[in-house]
């Protein structure tokens, strides 16, 4: 008797529940009003990726370090790859189309940067802002939010998988170092970024001085809030080239991965015949070494040591490494007798050539966070 009369309340509230929330549909045509949603009927997708694990689709990246370390360069040598269908994610070998909205440099140097990687141009535009009145227009700044309703239609109709800010923050009203500021404008743009399941990347600088790297991304804290990915560049002075690092990566295990690769210089030839050189990235590589140890190391005072022949750390790398696959950790613990540094070891690495020597997962290590192997290649690491 107890268990029917429970249960006649359960349907009774039950039907109460329903004949309320049909009355507050009818009612609340306009507002703010909150809704349940069964978790069993929400649609699940995997994540995609333009740039697997850099870039993913469908969300708001972030790329920062300091000014001159190639930020621009990078973001134009992953763009010029997609229109190549050349990227390692969902759309490997299918072209795509990309675009720029480049504050700080010229679309004429945008061109030339993008003709010495190698992009297909006419799957790239440049996205520009004009102000109309009186019959005169105006280029003017890109505003954000202000002027994403607009560009909604256009990167829809144009087919754009790539959207690259060239730097954000002066697209940003307000003050970008309160979090309000910063969030009332990356919100909408992350939404877009959802909404057209498209990879938008955005170019932020760092800080000057040394600290823990993602601290030093400028302006509020709100940016690496805001985002679902974050990536650090910074160039290692000692060695010349530049040093990647995925410092936050929601959808993948990528946190803590970094890349190196170098700077290059291509001639290219303008409209007047006159050659002009331009970087372009070249050799990208997994590497050992970190952001956050690589901007650390490059404030700390030089010292007065003798520096040993890079040949020879090369060579005892080698050597070492023809008994098997080791870690990092165990190559340091017989390079330091040796007096070698982590910087003489890595770098040794790095320019290595036939055999090369490549670090790759760990398959056995089950610990927190990843592990990586060193080993000898008769073949150069790929891209």
């Amino acid at each position: 008797m107890t268990l029917k009369i429970e249960e006649t309340l359960e349907q009774r509230v039950r039907s109460d529940y329903v004949e309320r929330n049909m009355n507050m549909q009818v009612a609340r045509a306009e507002g703010r009003h909150a809704q349940l949603i069964d978790a069993a009927s929400t649609r699940m997708v995997r994540p995609r990726f333009l740039d697997y694990p850099l870039i993913p689709s469908g969300v708001l990246t972030l790329i920062a370090g300091r000014a001159g370390v190639s930020k621009s360069t990078l973001s134009i040598n992953r763009a010029a790859l997609a229109t190549r269908g050349r990227l390692k994610g969902d759309y490997k070998r299918h072209p795509v189309n990309v675009c720029f909205s480049g504050i700080e440099d010229s679309a004429s140097m945008q061109k030339a940067r993008l003709i010495a990687a190698d992009a297909n141009l006419t799957r790239v535009k440049f996205l520009t802002i004009t102000d109309t009145r009186n019959g005169t227009s105006v280029e003017t700044g890109l505003s954000i939010p202000r002027d994403l309703p607009e560009i909604r239609d256009l990167l829809k109709d144009a087919g754009i998988r790539l959207w690259v800010i060239d730097p954000i923050t002066s697209c940003i009203p307000g003050d970008t170092n309160k979090r309000d500021d910063v969030r009332a404008a990356l919100d909408p743009l992350a939404a877009l970024a959802t909404d057209l399941d498209i990879a938008i990347v955005g170019i932020l600088h760092f800080n000057k001085g040394g600290g823990y790297a993602s601290d030093k991304v400028s302006g509020s804290h709100a940016f690496r809030d805001a985002v679902r990915s974050l990536i650090l560049v910074s160039k290692d002075d000692e060695t010349g080239d530049v040093v990647m690092t995925v410092d936050k990566s929601n959808y993948t295990t990528a946190a803590g991965t970094s890349f190196s690769y170098a700077l290059s210089s291509c001639d290219v030839t303008d409209d007047d015949g006159q050659t002009m050189s331009v970087p372009v990235v070249t050799g990208l590589m997994p590497t050992d070494r970190t952001v956050n140890e690589i901007i650390n190391r490059n404030m700390a005072p030089a010292q007065d040591t003798p520096r040993t022949s890079a040949n020879e750390i090369i060579d005892w790398l080698t050597e070492f490494l023809r008994d098997g696959p080791a870690a990092f950790t165990d190559i340091m613990r017989a390079a330091t007798p040796e007096g070698y540094t982590r910087r003489q070891i890595r770098h040794a690495q790095e320019t290595a050539a036939d055999p090369w020597i490549v670090s790759e997962p760990d398959p056995a290590y089950q610990g927190r966070g990843q592990r990586r192997l060193w080993s000898l290649s008769a073949t150069r690491p790929t891209d």
